[in-house]
């Protein structure tokens, strides 16, 4: 049995739904971590049961394992930084709660959420809040939180530490490389894989001065970037990693669907690299 299995962001598909989880299917992907369908702005889609049974059915049609849900639309709304006794905290409560729930009622592990951007000493506190409640829900559901953040690697440990095992990280590799935090290879290492539930990866070009940021430097397939796949994936090994890298490539953009290419055969290439990258882990 492999160590470590791959998957894919369904956000990173032009399609949610069944036909993100047949394109990566088609890709050579063994698994998707669904995003939210819309979150309250639709009025939680995922815990209706024609879309969880939507969800499930082309999950087994396709022999594409459902890893995990991103709360993507909280992530954008923001709210992850406000005050629980606030409207916008109250609302992402109640999204982490629902998404929690659509988790355990579709057999999925874990519920990712996003705490970044947080600037202050407050936003730090009701983000901190906002994962006490998080994990204390997931508990009385059987379900693994996992956090992706850009803070430095201290601030990382001190974080999760604080809850003794019961927080884990989604750690992206690009990320310390454009929020400035860090070198993915060292903090991947010092974290180790007791505070790692899974990994995102995906890779951009720096633009014209060296930076690479989210305005100017282009996302690009896995290997052919400089916010360092090889070396990322050494420390991983290193560390004794086992369980799901998730790509976050997005396919949807013109830059992959040009030249002939397209949404599936972009994927692919990155599953092929994935796949030749850990081939002498995964013997």
């Amino acid at each position: 049995m492999s160590k470590i299995k791959f998957g894919v962001c369904e956000f990173g598909f032009p399609c949610w739904g069944p036909s993100a989880i047949r394109m990566a299917h088609e890709a050579g992907f063994e698994g998707i971590q669904l995003a939210d369908c819309g979150g309250t702005d639709k009025s939680y889609p995922l815990t209706n049961k024609w879309i969880q049974e939507d969800y499930l059915n082309a999950s087994q049609k396709y022999g594409i394992t459902l890893q995990s849900i991103h709360l993507y639309t909280l992530v954008r709304q923001g709210y992850i930084r406000s005050s629980l006794r606030s409207q916008e905290g109250k609302i992402a409560m109640e999204s982490i709660k629902k998404g929690i729930i659509a988790a355990s009622e579709m057999n999925i592990p874990t519920v990712m959420i996003e705490g970044m951007r947080m600037y202050g000493a407050a936003q730090h506190q009701h983000v901190y809040e906002m994962y006490q409640y998080a994990v204390q829900v997931a508990e009385e559901y059987g379900v693994t939180i996992a956090m992706e953040t850009d803070i430095t690697l201290q601030q990382q440990i001190d974080f999760a530490d604080q809850f003794d095992g019961r927080l884990k990280y989604c750690f992206d590799t690009h990320n310390p490389v454009m929020y400035g935090t860090g070198y993915p290879p060292d903090m991947i290492r010092a974290l180790g894989k007791e505070r790692i539930d899974h990994f995102h990866m995906k890779e951009s070009l720096a633009d014209e001065e060296g930076f690479i940021t989210k305005e100017t430097a282009p996302i690009v397939l896995l290997g052919e970037g400089c916010t360092y796949f090889d070396e990322s994936v050494q420390a991983i090994k290193e560390i004794g990693y086992e369980g799901w890298i998730i790509s976050e490539t997005f396919y949807e953009r013109p830059r992959f669907n040009a030249d002939g290419e397209d949404y599936v055969s972009s994927a692919r290439k990155d599953v092929e690299k994935l796949r030749a990258a850990f081939a002498d882990y995964n013997k």
